[in-house]
């Protein structure tokens, strides 16, 4: 993502991203850069709230993109130790975080790539760990996810409905990246429609380049 975002001028610095409500590239690299800074410093309060999101963003309205990968730099090697050592769902979730936030960039940008498949297992690891309750909350049964020989249960007990995909599709969609309509397009095995509130991103309004 580094790489990516130092070949940009200004203008695509700005460019709206998409995938979220009103950020730029810049705020949502901000964004990125805030994680590594408040978990690096103990600052866990409103940690992926709007109101901390808000906060990182706001933050580092006025600093340059070298001053954003000098401080996601000079962080990375104390946060990712963190990151193996919490390891597990948490860990996964961090990671998610990132690659999610490098698609939507892309999106943005019209720029392919990023794909790997490590990090998209992660990236469905990690987000089914951190919504195991949602199926319970909207009153309906596990959901199953399938990506070849892969498979993700998405809460407790035994799945109502199977839904199967290519591995950056399943990220995507567990991530919360995909319209209502791109939701229903995927394989299903039962019927999809009881799920879509669940999976489909609310904010998008119409589906992303990536």
């Amino acid at each position: 993502m580094t790489e990516l975002l130092r070949s940009l001028d200004d203008g695509r610095l700005a460019t709206h991203v998409s995938a979220t409500a009103d950020w730029t590239v810049h705020d949502v690299v901000s964004h990125l850069v805030g994680i590594v800074s408040d978990i690096n410093a103990g600052r866990f309060e409103g940690l992926g709230s709007e109101a901390g999101n808000a906060a990182q963003v706001a933050d580092r309205r006025d600093h340059s993109l070298a001053d954003l990968i000098a401080e996601w730099e000079q962080g990375s090697a104390q946060f990712e130790a963190t990151l193996t050592a919490i390891g597990g769902a948490q860990a996964a979730l961090a990671v998610a975080d990132i690659w999610n936030h490098e698609q939507d960039v892309r999106g943005g940008l019209d720029v392919e790539g990023g794909r790997d498949p490590l990090a998209e297992h992660l990236a469905i690891e990690g987000y089914c760990g951190a919504r195991m309750g949602a199926p319970a909350e909207a009153g309906l049964a596990p959901l199953r996810l399938r990506a070849g020989v892969d498979e993700w249960i998405v809460g407790s007990g035994s799945p109502g409905a199977t839904v199967t995909a290519e591995l950056y599709e399943l990220a995507r969609l567990i991530c919360g990246r995909r319209t209502p309509d791109q939701v229903r397009a995927y394989l299903w095995d039962g019927d999809p429609e009881p799920y879509v509130p669940m999976l489909a991103a609310s904010g998008l309004a119409e589906p992303l380049p990536t």
